[in-house]
């Protein structure tokens, strides 16, 4: 089954691919896990609780 933690990644990994987001970036994977850039700070997958999307009304239409 998949975890809560691959699944973050799952989703970071496409907001990277469908968005230009300059604050955030993959540093790669080590033996504690998947390792992202987001603004200045150094922060892996299980680190992260939840992400929400700020989204205007025209894409609302278009899920995530």
């Amino acid at each position: 089954m998949t975890t809560k933690t691959e699944l973050i990644h799952y989703r970071l990994q496409a907001i990277l691919r469908e968005h230009n987001m300059p604050d955030l970036e993959y540093l790669g994977e080590d033996d504690r896990g998947h390792l992202y850039m987001i603004g200045k700070s150094e922060v892996y997958a299980d680190q992260i609780t939840e992400l929400e999307s700020e989204e205007s009304d025209e894409d609302e239409s278009d899920p995530i």
